[in-house]
């Protein structure tokens, strides 16, 4: 799949492996999923520390070591990772996190929806951790909207810390743009509009009642906005939704067929 995809719609897709967990994959396969993405000359992409069962199921099978220990020790560090979630980690691992340049996929909506608990973003990023923000899977957050995710981050950690001045507008939209960019070890072709990078630009319709009065454009984007805001998507120089309308894909077809296999795995089930 890395051979086949890698580069391909004039760059705007990259790849990288994409072991689960250290819970569901085993060293020994995690090796082997090493020398493959070595060979490929491509990242990992893996679930870290989610859960505190997990937690603490790795430290009893494999000598005190929590999962973000358990990497380091066997070398996956070594190459451009993106670790999904990172909700239970110690100082210990924020500092391995850092030291080693791995990028943290925060996803504080599916985190809330399954009880995982609440990463300590703040923490991170004041140690220097590269982190980002994603939606997770359908199975666990249902909208998959970003916009919704920057202000999720910004209030629960505001919560969570006691403090409104935790995790500002400002750096929830860098966690959301230029911040996944880094998480992914991509910020010098995307993340930000600048000479050289890619046109990777979305636009809002700022004309409606929520988003007035237009005080401060940064504050609206995060706490005020919607996904509905959205008019016009461009990905790389490329149209991809124009005046709220995809351009290339038929959005009537793609939902009929989401409606139907849904249907046909529920009947299976």
């Amino acid at each position: 799949m890395c051979e086949a995809w890698d580069g391909e719609a004039s760059g705007r897709i990259t790849t990288m492996f994409g072991p689960h967990a250290p819970y569901t994959c085993p060293v020994d396969f995690l090796q082997k999923v090493m020398e493959a993405a070595e060979e490929h000359g491509v990242g990992m992409h893996i679930h870290l520390s989610e859960t505190r069962g997990e937690v603490e199921e790795s430290r009893a099978r494999h000598g005190g070591m929590s999962p973000i220990e358990l990497m380091d020790s066997i070398g996956l560090f070594e190459f451009k990772t993106l670790a999904a979630h990172c909700v239970h980690v110690s100082p210990r691992d924020i500092e391995i996190l850092s030291a080693k340049g791995v990028g943290v996929a925060h996803n504080p909506g599916s985190n809330m929806k399954i009880a995982s608990g609440i990463a300590p973003v703040p923490a991170m990023l004041k140690a220097g951790v590269k982190v980002g923000l994603g939606t997770d899977g359908a199975s666990s957050n249902n909208n998959l909207d970003l916009l919704e995710e920057a202000r999720l981050a910004a209030f629960l950690h505001k919560l969570a810390n006691n403090d409104p001045t935790v995790i500002p507008a400002g750096q929830a939209l860098a966690m959301a743009t230029l911040g996944g960019a880094k998480a992914m070890g991509m910020d010098s072709e995307i993340g930000s509009l600048e000479p050289g990078k890619k046109a990777d630009i979305v636009l809002l319709d700022m004309n409606k009642p929520h988003m007035y009065p237009k005080h401060d454009l940064t504050s609206h984007i995060i706490y005020s906005a919607r996904a509905s805001d959205v008019t016009t998507v461009i990905i790389n120089g490329k149209l991809v939704m124009e005046d709220g309308v995809l351009t290339d894909i038929d959005e009537q077809e793609v939902l009929r067929k989401a409606e139907e296999k849904a249907k046909a795995l529920v009947e299976k089930a």
